[in-house]
């Protein structure tokens, strides 16, 4: 008869390229059983083997020891589809952050393409623009980065969500004191638009007409375009009706070039 063939741990280590404390630490959950020679190395036989691969195989799928000693306990055709449906759950939510962080870059290279695009920067226009939500932090703020601080701030509240880099557009409210001065470098509340069917947010911009213009270059222009916006809305005939704001469709984070930052004014305006 032949004799069963038995491994040391140190060729079970190498052959599963785990160290032999994870190897020893599965013996000691009950995963393994391998057997013990009269000078007491530990010997490991095909059992343990196949034990071994299932073991991998299912830390791999980020099954958990207790998991993994559960389905060993009792394994066949039943329990085997419902771990792996099991796991097809799990893979699902891993996905789906990522499936909706490549449509949020291909939706931020698209805007981005179309800004890179226009013809004619600086053009004042009025837009019917749709509902937004959006976060916010409440913050006044008036030097760049006080802007990028609070911005970090806003990011920090959901890592998984808000993405400095690649966000749904970022921007700040023009404080409402100093634009009654005239003054449109003074900021207030930094936000994130998020999406239509984000459940946490702070607030919806609602669905109205806007003055809107976007330029490129460093944001010295904000406050002479802001002045210039303000003559036309009074010339045509249009009054403010909310909060202006900034809006940064590519900024530091995104270029290190300061003539090619996008920024777009809104002004919500009625007759």
């Amino acid at each position: 008869m032949k004799k069963k063939r038995e491994y040391r741990i140190g060729e079970i280590s190498k052959l599963y390229n785990i160290g032999p404390d994870s190897i020893r630490y599965y013996e000691e959950k009950g995963l393994i059983f391998p057997k013990r020679k009269e000078n007491g190395y530990r010997v490991y036989s095909l059992e343990d083997i196949w034990r071994l691969n299932v073991i991998k195989d299912l830390r791999k799928l980020n099954f958990s020891v207790k998991q993994i000693k559960k389905y060993l306990e009792d394994r066949n055709i039943n329990t085997t589809i419902e771990l792996m449906e099991k796991e097809i759950d799990l893979i699902e939510k891993e996905i789906m952050p990522l499936v909706l962080l490549k449509k949020d870059l291909e939706k931020k290279v698209k805007v981005l393409k179309d800004f890179q695009n226009i013809d004619e920067y600086e053009k004042i226009e009025i837009k019917k623009i749709e509902s937004r939500k959006i976060i916010f932090i409440e913050e006044s703020m008036s030097q760049d980065e006080e802007v990028d601080l609070a911005f970090r701030k806003l990011e920090a509240r959901n890592d998984s969500k808000l993405f400095l880099f690649a966000n749904k557009d970022m921007g700040v409210f023009i404080e409402e004191e100093s634009m009654k001065k005239g003054d449109y470098t003074l900021y207030e509340n930094a936000f994130f638009f998020v999406d239509d069917n984000e459940e946490k947010y702070n607030m919806i911009l609602p669905e109205g007409y806007f003055a809107t213009l976007v330029y490129k270059g460093g944001y010295e222009k904000s406050q002479p375009l802001f002045e210039k916006m303000m003559e036309f809305i009074k010339k045509e005939g249009y009054t403010v009706n909310g909060s202006p704001m900034e809006i940064y469709r590519l900024d530091i984070h995104g270029t290190a070039e300061k003539e090619e930052f996008i920024t777009e004014i809104q002004i919500p305006v009625k007759k």
